[in-house]
């Protein structure tokens, strides 16, 4: 045994209870951080409990098991982001990049279009009725920024 005091005569209990601890704590503080850590410290317990260890041994056990499982988390649960497009923050965002056609001219910077069943109002160069706008962006919350496209 090594010295490392009253922990190593304990045995698979302390890798249990920390890896518990870890794991309900993940419940308070989520991010799929410490459910990994934890799980390295109830399989390290497990081990203890079947084939006991050197405390060294576990400790190195343990240090890998959580790197491993920290690492293998992130790129499952890290997918789940990257999966699908963040959705736009508002509906007008979500016109950005489509093109339309003029309902009301631009005259002096300002003007309309029809999207389905609604009007917005466009900032832009002046351009006459039926002109093919591009939507470029978003202003004060619902005024579209367009150019000719």
């Amino acid at each position: 045994m090594s010295d490392f005091g009253a922990f190593t005569h304990l045995g698979y209990i302390p890798w249990l209870v920390a890896g518990f601890v870890l794991c309900a704590a993940e419940t308070l503080a989520p991010g799929a951080f410490l459910i990994w850590i934890g799980v390295a410290a109830l399989i390290v317990g497990t081990v203890e409990f079947v084939w006991p260890l050197e405390f060294t041994a576990q400790l190195l056990l343990f240090a890998a098991l959580a790197v491993a499982l920290v690492v293998v988390g992130r790129r499952v649960y890290g997918s789940l982001d990257r999966r699908s497009p963040p959705e736009p923050l508002s509906r007008a965002h979500g016109l950005i990049g489509k093109e339309f056609f003029l309902d009301q001219p631009i005259e002096r910077g300002y003007g309309k279009i029809r999207v389905d069943d609604s009007v917005w109002r466009v900032a832009g160069e002046d351009m006459d009725v039926g002109a093919k706008v591009r939507v470029t962006g978003v202003e004060d919350g619902s005024l579209l920024r367009v150019a000719k496209a």
